[in-house]
């Protein structure tokens, strides 16, 4: 049923396509288009959702920061494609083959899966005393980086008590000594390595909870962003964990795991044939549903809250939830207006946003600052940061809004704009493609071992971001040095301890 479905979407889309051609002013056609291949997408992510909630989220986000917008603004009657008509055409049309070609991208990675036979997360349980070790070290070094990480956070909150948001954004910098910050960097890498060894649910859940906790100062201040991918990535978390809990009860490996498996609490072997209990039981799916709506409404608010100002609508719980979408959407107008402003983007030699994060920290990072005598492009609104680098949001912001950019204000990027500046159309296809393909098998790649578990997981902290950010910098991770230091002391520790002390055979759980 779901693959008819998916299929009627696609024939729409391509009926929504074939209208816009031979319609003078073509945007509704191809925005019927776009909603088509998304819901179609969709569809394809829900048939097996456990191992395509990766490809699910992305559309999730997808949709919220590019895609709602104007769907909201055509039900409410809107001109939403007033914005030129070359720039809301190259807006419609990268959001028509991104989508294609992370179906095409998706379709290659489950005929991947289809040809691994072992269970996901089988690698993960054959592995020995190592794993043990290295997810007891990295939950020590969470638990201690998380401090160092609430200090920075309740900087912002008294900062922001005498402050606007926008002076936040463009004026604050920490008071805190340098050593705070390096420390704190820690607790994402920590938290990622001690998840890849495959805690036991009741172990998973406070770290987890500390982690999206973590988040709150940010959105006190008035940034929403971290704490919804925190949150995003907790369920996704949970999610695969469940992939694999069920891969292994479906080809049979459960008892054959449980009755060689160790307790990560006590080092006690479990009684053969348990089976693992579900990680989204009926308390979580509860909790689900209660705290998406609530959680939607306050993201809704924190709109006006912030700038403290009267919500449009009322109180309408309806109405906050699609203002939040829609504005949450202005990334689809940076979109189209972008493309009008890639002539008058800064030529400082050789430019390239798609890996621009990559370039920025080699050439202007800490190393190349203490070494090399480079200039430090700063993290907050400046001409330097606007005029300089490889940062296509800052190059857009003084672009579009000037004066505003400066105090404050910005408008984001998109990893559309960025492949596109870079590669043009054939960038936002081999991208999209390579993208879509990711998204499917990251979830069975994860379970090949522990390291390659916790660069998935450090790529899902930012991964779902990118229709408003940067197109690689979920990946700029693996250059700096705070991720190295965090894998050569968990990883050392580990090793120290595995080889000092009896071997512990067996896994986390």
């Amino acid at each position: 049923m779901a693959s008819l479905i998916r299929y009627g979407l696609l024939f729409l889309a391509f009926g929504g396509g074939f209208a816009a051609l031979a319609a003078s002013q073509p945007y509704g056609g191809m925005l019927f288009a776009v909603l088509c291949l998304w819901g179609a997408n969709m569809v394809y992510a829900l048939e097996k959702l456990r191992e395509r909630i990766l490809f699910f989220w992305f559309h999730v986000t997808l949709f919220t920061f590019l895609i709602g917008r104007p769907v909201i603004g055509a039900l409410r009657g809107e001109l939403w494609w007033d914005y030129g008509h070359e720039n809301v055409m190259f807006a419609l049309m990268s959001l028509i083959l991104t989508l294609v070609f992370l179906h095409l991208g998706a379709l290659l990675g489950n005929q991947w899966s289809l040809r691994r036979r072992e269970a996901a997360g089988w690698g993960l349980w054959e592995q020995k005393g190592f794993c043990y070790y290295f997810g007891w070290v990295s939950q020590i070094i969470f638990y201690l980086s998380l401090v160092f990480t609430f200090m920075l956070g309740m900087e912002k909150v008294v900062y922001i008590q005498t402050h606007t948001y926008y002076e936040y954004f463009s004026d604050f910098k920490s008071q805190l000594p340098y050593v705070v910050y390096e420390l704190s960097t820690l607790t994402k890498y920590s938290l990622c390595f001690f998840l890849a060894c495959m805690p036991r649910k009741s172990l998973a859940f406070p770290v987890l909870a500390l982690y999206v906790l973590s988040a709150v100062p940010e959105l006190i201040v008035g940034e929403r962003n971290p704490i919804v991918l925190n949150a995003i990535f907790a369920l996704s978390y949970y999610v695969i964990r469940d992939f694999f809990r069920v891969e292994r009860e479906t080809d049979g490996h459960a008892n054959a795991v449980n009755s060689r498996t160790v307790d990560f609490a006590d080092g006690q072997p479990e009684k053969p044939g348990q089976s693992e209990k579900p990680w989204l039981g009926i308390l979580e799916k509860g909790a689900l549903l209660l705290a998406v709506p609530l959680g939607l409404i306050l993201l809704g608010a924190m709109n006006y809250l912030r700038e403290g100002q009267g919500m449009e609508g009322g109180m309408n719980p309806a109405a906050i939830i699609a203002d939040l979408f829609y504005k949450q959407g202005v990334s689809f107008k940076w979109l189209a207006l972008g493309y009008g402003a890639m002539p008058f983007l800064p030529h400082n030699g050789f430019t390239n946003y798609t890996f621009g994060s990559f370039i920025d920290y080699f050439c202007n990072g800490s190393i190349a600052q203490r070494f090399f005598g480079a200039v430090s492009l700063g993290s907050s609104n400046s001409l330097l940061k606007a005029q300089m680098g490889n940062n296509f949001s800052h190059h857009l912001s003084y672009i579009l809004l000037g004066d505003e950019y400066l105090a404050g204000h910005g408008c984001g990027s998109s990893y559309l704009l960025e492949v596109f500046a870079d590669y043009g159309y054939l960038g936002i296809v081999v991208f999209s493609l390579i993208l879509g393909l990711f998204l499917v098998c990251a979830p069975r790649l994860a379970g090949k071992n522990a390291v390659l578990f916790s660069i998935i997981l450090l790529c899902m902290t930012n991964l779902f971001l990118i229709p408003r950010a940067e197109a690689t910098g979920f990946l700029q991770f693996v250059l700096t040095m705070q991720f190295w230091a965090a894998f050569v002391i968990c990883c050392g520790g580990a090793l120290i301890l595995s080889h000092k002390f009896y071997p512990r055979k067996g896994r986390i759980r």
